[in-house]
């Protein structure tokens, strides 16, 4: 029988996850909905019904909030479970033929594009009069660049690239057309669904990166 102190230790962890991850859903709506210099990090701690002391114990400040909601957008929760263990990347891990393999990609690719999109604005319209915001988006497009090799790393496996393409033109070109800016331009300006957006993506992957017949 499991002592009273191990019992208490999962139920102890539990409510911190959980605590931190009410703490990272109140700031994103907070800063979608009033912007990230207007957001207090007082009124996240009222609209998470935490003390203001819990919020700077556990993000010390604004900018590391507005990390963890960009970061939980990505994956599409606060659970600490990286992309690549998330079932949707294995599948097209595990997928052999490349392109049905593209097609999962592109599906990926685009909920993540989908999810980031309110923290993205969010980061647009503050980095102008938030110069150290420069930083999270720099880090943002290193940790994009990194996610992407991954990816064509995950083609290569498969079945190569297209003759004469590069592990790193591959990834420019990737970068190129599934990115925030991109996702922006074709659904906003362009008027491209979800749906339209994924397939999009998929057909450009296929002719672009994958070895031609």
């Amino acid at each position: 029988m499991a002592s009273k102190t191990q019992s208490t230790y999962p139920r102890r962890s539990r409510r911190t996850e959980q605590t931190r991850s009410r703490i990272v859903a109140a700031a994103g709506c907070l800063f979608v909905d009033r912007g990230y210099l207007p957001t207090t990090i007082e009124a996240v701690a009222q609209a998470a019904d935490v003390s203001v002391e819990t919020v700077y114990v556990r993000f010390r400040n604004k900018r590391n909030l507005l990390d963890a909601y960009l970061d939980a957008a990505i994956v599409g929760d606060a659970d600490p479970v990286p992309l690549f263990d998330r079932p949707a990347v294995r599948a097209v891990a595990a997928e052999s033929d490349q392109h049905r393999q593209v097609q999962l990609l592109a599906a990926v690719i685009a909920g993540v594009l989908v999810r980031t999109a309110p923290v993205q604005r969010v980061i647009a319209g503050a980095v102008a009069v938030a110069p150290d915001l420069d930083e999270v988006l720099a880090e943002d497009d290193r940790r994009r660049r990194e996610t992407h090799g991954a990816f064509v790393d995950l083609l290569r496996a498969s079945g190569g690239l297209r003759k004469g393409l590069t592990r790193t033109d591959a990834i420019d070109t990737l970068s190129a057309f599934a990115n925030p800016e991109t996702h922006r331009f074709l659904t906003v300006r362009r008027g491209f669904s979800a749906w339209r957006y994924e397939r999009w993506l998929a057909r450009s992957m296929d002719r672009l990166l994958l070895p031609g017949d």
